[in-house]
């Protein structure tokens, strides 16, 4: 497949969160990968140990991807749901199986250069079974006009001695309006850790994710980290869950956001709960904007206040959660 049998705006929006485009396109580079357009499969390319389909609907499609027991990968899965329309309705339906014993990376691209107008839903269920190592990142770009809305929904069961790491990223060009649920359900001795990054720009922008764990095994550890930024008049909602349903296991919600420029909002919700008298949750949750001296220290350097801003606004969006 030729970069040219893709849109381009579609393409070119992966260069600003670092992807190779050149490994993004079937017959190029390495892993298996499905490019959708619209609701046309623009490319789709197969690798041993996992089965890729999927199926066109009048507004999007139906994407199956079964990862076969015990297979290791170290080149990630690509899948990519673009539309270089304005307007429209998208509707996705991934549905992922991890086998026992199965070590993947998959990278999800959601690419909405021109928005105007334009809805994407999202409907995904995945299962990781035992002893796997899964991740799982999607980054958002839904252009510069904050004419999307966008409305992902996410149930995810994380079997047995398995680690889960999902990421999540809208920092780029203008969100819109965007309403995310994930809930994470974690058995025995699992991992999970879930990173969420959102930037919030004017005053058309509207970013609200609830992102969920419940810890239904024993031994089941969960860090949510959510970090996000509001300004000119943005608005976001950052809201927190973890629940401790079983015993000695161990839950953490940290939310971070920074609010710039009048009739900015920024609000977290972090809530946790425990069912059972060993479990181990908390919470912590900070608002506000950046302390001066950071400001000043930039500023000294030669650059304004604005610059040195989104300077800080970057560095606070790119850290990485760790458990």
């Amino acid at each position: 497949m030729k970069t040219s049998d893709y849109p381009e705006d579609i393409l070119q929006s992966l260069e600003d969160y670092n992807i190779d485009i050149r490994n993004f396109l079937p017959g190029h580079g390495k892993g298996a990968k499905l490019l959708l357009d619209f609701n046309k499969i623009s490319g789709i390319e197969q690798v041993d140990g996992i089965i890729l389909k999927g199926r066109e609907i009048p507004n999007g499609i139906v994407a199956d991807i079964l990862i076969k027991e015990g297979t290791k990968l170290e080149d990630p899965v690509h899948l990519c749901f673009g539309i270089n329309k304005e307007t429209g309705v998208q509707e996705i339906f991934p549905r992922i199986i991890a086998e026992d014993n199965t070590d993947v990376k998959i990278q999800a691209h959601c690419s909405f250069p021109n928005a105007n107008g334009l809805i994407h839903k999202m409907f995904g269920h995945y299962y990781i079974g035992k002893n796997c190592n899964f991740t799982y990142s999607e980054t958002h770009y839904h252009g510069e006009k904050s004419g999307a809305l966008v409305a992902p929904v996410s149930y995810i069961y994380v079997g047995e001695n398995s680690v889960f790491e999902n990421n999540f990223n809208l920092t780029k060009g203008t969100p819109g309006r965007v309403k995310i649920l994930i809930d994470i359900y974690a058995m025995k001795d699992s991992i999970i850790r879930s990173n969420v990054r959102a930037f919030g720009k004017n005053i058309k922008d509207s970013v609200r994710i609830r992102d969920s764990v419940f810890l239904e095994g024993e031994n089941a550890r969960s860090v949510i980290k959510m970090k996000a930024a509001a300004k000119d008049g943005g608005e976001v909602l950052m809201y927190g869950i973890t629940e401790g349903n079983a015993p000695y296991c161990n839950g953490h919600v940290e939310c971070s956001e920074i609010v710039l420029g009048r009739g900015s909002i920024c609000r977290a919700r972090p809530f946790i709960r425990a069912t059972d008298p060993t479990s181990s949750i908390s919470h912590e949750a900070s608002l506000g904007r950046f302390p001066q001296k950071w400001l000043d220290e930039l500023m000294a350097k030669g650059l304004s206040e604005e610059e040195a801003t989104d300077i800080l606004i970057e560095a606070m969006l790119q850290e990485e959660v760790k458990l």
